[in-house]
């Protein structure tokens, strides 16, 4: 994990973000199931951090402002190497979290093929480990997948969708209060928040050129509050042949997909008969979500664009099965034990909700 400098928009200055390995989002690692890998996680960060940290909230009341610690979401893992928020770790294991135990993290890959990702996890600042950029993809390969013929290759897209916000010099932008401010605490919380601008992969509104043929789309989600209702500015459908932690049973034809913050969708979309348009990847879903405002059309209603080229040599012998897995579906009589959880939302001593 380090602190760099990335041009996100070719006609912004370089933009101070946190990446791993150098790089935001971070790279895809690519797994085999049932093939273990090790990972050595390390903290090359700055020790202040990049983002206004509000040090009333739990996890941050005498504890280091910058502390890392990986979550794989989606996997099946050890309890030790689940990214326990408690387990963080600061620049070089100087100082370490109550539930630390390792740095060295291993990933067994015991689970069906699955677009996972991997993201900060440090308890009371993990919103803004993220926003500054730690997060990245993780794919689990297997023989059952490779046998479906799905789009593969350069015809296999990763689009990491998050919502920021600018400075005018380029930086960064996260609030350091909430709508009011919540008198003697500077830098304060802010409940949730939604940026005005869309970033795909790391780069600001980008457009991808396609050819008139098949892909694949894995889509993640990585904002830390806003949802996606996705659709084509063609109207055209497409279809979901995955969700969170791998293939659906059959493919389903469907013209939108809504997306909650770090969930993803695996879908195949055909831009065959649509040369020479650009189409563009629309949002219509409110902020917040379900009830509140509808995106701007002109902003944070546009996602990327497509550009299709015209049929040149293109081949396309890749398929959209029908069927694509068999899921072993758990009964709801065979649980042995009931929980009741409520999720509720509350003003802290310091009037910070």
């Amino acid at each position: 994990m380090k602190q760099i400098k990335q041009r996100l928009h070719r006609y912004f200055p370089e933009t101070t973000v946190w990446g791993y390995e150098g790089s935001y989002p971070g790279p895809i690692i690519e797994a085999e199931r049932n093939r273990p890998i090790a990972v050595k996680w390390i903290n090359s960060l700055p020790n202040k951090h990049l983002l206004p940290v509000d040090h009333t909230v739990h996890g941050c009341m005498n504890t280091p402002e910058v502390r890392t610690v990986v979550h794989l979401h989606g996997g099946n893992v050890p309890a030790v190497c689940d990214g326990h928020p408690e387990a963080w770790f600061t620049r070089k294991y100087r100082e370490t979290g109550p539930a630390f135990s390792t740095g060295v993290y291993y990933y067994p890959n015991n689970q069906e093929a699955a677009m996972l990702w991997y993201h900060d996890h440090a308890l009371g600042i993990t919103r803004l480990n993220v926003y500054a950029g730690l997060a990245g993809l993780y794919y689990i390969r297997d023989k059952h997948e490779r046998s479906l013929n799905l789009p593969r290759g350069k015809h296999e897209i990763p689009l990491v969708i998050q919502d920021r916000s600018f400075n005018k010099d380029g930086s960064l932008f996260y609030p350091s209060q909430p709508e009011p401010p919540v008198p003697g605490v500077d830098p304060s919380i802010v409940p949730e928040f939604f940026g005005n601008t869309i970033l795909v992969n790391g780069k600001v509104w980008p457009y991808l050129n396609v050819e008139p043929r098949k892909y694949r789309l894995r889509i993640l989600n990585g904002s830390n509050s806003r949802f996606y209702r996705l659709r084509f500015s063609t109207g055209q459908s497409f279809y979901q042949i995955g969700t969170d932690v791998g293939l659906l049973e059959r493919s389903v034809e469907v013209t939108t997909i809504t997306l909650a913050p770090a969930e993803r969708a695996d879908v195949i979309v055909d831009f065959s008969g649509y040369e020479g348009e650009k189409i563009l990847l629309l949002n219509d879903a409110p902020t917040p979500f379900p009830d509140g405002n509808p995106p701007d059309p002109d902003t944070t209603g546009q996602i990327m664009q497509f550009r299709v080229g015209y049929p040149y040599f293109v081949h396309d012998n890749s398929r959209i099965p029908h069927h694509l897995c068999r899921i072993e579906w758990l009964s709801e009589s065979s649980a042995v034990k009931v929980r009741d959880q409520k999720l509720v939302e509350s003003v802290d001593e310091c009037g910070s909700l």
